[in-house]
């Protein structure tokens, strides 16, 4: 062979051994970018699965603590829906190499249970002592196995794959409960939020204001003066911004780092922003509490109760709710945030009251507390109860006894609320404490 030819020869080996090289990578990077999806998607159904687990356990609680028919219902059906989404978190994950097969049998069980238990309501039948023992067996599953996939989240986002076989599940042993099971329908969904938002924050705010319907009209420099009371400066030192529409229309003004806004109708102060950073603490919450409560007074919001806190970046945020005749009226909030440096009122947000604040006659309740707390779950000791109203989610209002209660058997502490007029249940709160406050599911 000619040294051209060996030449030649040695291009096309070359050339062949770039291609195959080329194809080995390209191959290469198509495994890893399949691998990473299925990665990504397989991390991505585990958080599904936590997220319905805690909502399973969450509506297990519920239906121990509670002791109306309809509320049952409702929460059945409610678990029955978690059930049905956890199962199909299940279905995108590698279960038998993730030691999850237990888990698929305790969703697949309480579906079951769930349904029937809101057929057997639905039919007028009551539970029975050993049925409601069957939840509370369910709820102690779902707790356990709520932590396990909890802490298969937490080694994911630490670093874990699944794809490589290093994310596993506790064992935690499922026993059979019941078989004969049949259906139930409707769902709906439930997120905790922060309760000193209010517990029922989110329906009070779709409503048209009868207060500010019924005011009389507020004149630029008028709203300049309340706004320049309300953030301790002169009138002169503020600067107005382009007024606010919308639903509840507003002067806005400026000073310094603060954002005040003034309904054009009637001159309340509708929210106070800072955009400031508060970096040291020198007060107590308890003092910001009061200090709150002063400034309120001060700026016309009167009879403004405090109910729930917490604190963070160093300012303590107080919903206070209003009060008139021992009822607490959930429906008219103010949040009230106070600078635990120096004591000021750095935010302030008063939508619901102004939404929602009507003239308040006084309401008799037609059953008396001890009748309407004898009929509650016998899972749970009453610490405290008042009279309230609370919203709900068809723009009514319910006229409820609120009984504070915690767990005999767990110490967990709940809020239910019982009609005052009819005994039943109208809503159940389950109380979560953090360091920075109070959250309820």
């Amino acid at each position: 062979m000619t040294k051209r030819g060996y030449i030649r020869l040695f291009s096309y080996a070359f050339a062949l051994v770039a291609v195959l090289g080329i194809y080995a990578i390209v191959n290469m990077n198509n495994a890893n970018n399949y691998k990473m999806q299925l990665e990504n998607s397989y991390q991505q159904s585990l958080n599904e699965l936590s997220e319905t687990l805690d909502s399973i356990e969450t509506n297990l609680t519920k239906s121990v603590y509670s002791n109306s028919d309809d509320m049952l219902f409702e929460i059945s059906s409610d678990l029955y829906s978690e059930c049905t989404k956890a199962k199909d978190a299940l279905s995108r994950l590698p279960v038998s190499q993730m030691n999850l097969s237990t888990t698929y049998k305790f969703i697949s069980q309480a579906s079951d249970y769930a349904n029937y238990i809101a057929q057997k309501v639905a039919s007028g039948e009551t539970l029975t002592n050993e049925e409601h023992k069957n939840l509370s067996t369910l709820l102690n599953y779902a707790q356990q196995l709520n932590d396990n996939v909890s802490s298969m989240v937490s080694i994911c986002n630490s670093g874990g794959k699944i794809t490589a076989s290093n994310i596993k599940s506790g064992a935690v042993k499922v026993s059979a409960l019941s078989n004969n099971m049949t259906t139930a329908e409707n769902a709906f969904k439930d997120y905790p939020t922060l309760l000193y938002d209010g517990p029922f924050a989110d329906a009070v705010l779709n409503r048209k204001s009868k207060l500010l319907e019924k005011s009389d009209e507020c004149t630029a420099d008028e709203a300049k003066k309340i706004a320049a009371t309300a953030l301790y400066c002169d009138a002169n030192q503020l600067t107005q911004n382009d007024d606010e529409e919308g639903n509840m229309p507003c002067y806005v003004f400026t000073y310094g780092q603060n954002t005040i806004g003034v309904t054009k109708a009637g001159g309340y102060i509708a929210y106070i922003l800072y955009g400031g950073k508060i970096s040291s603490v020198t007060i107590s919450e308890d003092n910001a509490i009061n200090l709150a409560e002063k400034y309120l007074e001060k700026i016309g919001y009167e009879n403004m109760s405090p109910t729930y806190s917490m604190v963070s970046n160093n300012t303590c945020v107080i919903n206070f709710a209003y009060e008139k005749n021992g009822i607490t009226y959930y429906s008219e909030l103010i949040k009230v945030g106070v600078s635990l440096d120096d004591g000021t009122v750095v935010s302030l947000e008063a939508t619901g009251y102004l939404t929602n604040h009507i003239e308040r006659n006084k309401q008799t309740p037609k059953m008396k507390q001890a009748d309407v707390q004898k009929n509650l779950s016998s899972y749970l000791n009453v610490l405290d109860a008042k009279l309230c109203v609370i919203p709900k989610e068809d723009g009514t209002e319910a006229f409820c006894y609120e009984f504070h209660c915690e767990s005999k058997e767990t110490g967990e502490e709940v809020l239910i609320y019982a009609n005052a007029n009819t005994g039943v249940e109208e809503n159940i709160l389950l109380l979560l404490y953090s360091d920075g406050g109070t959250l309820t599911k």
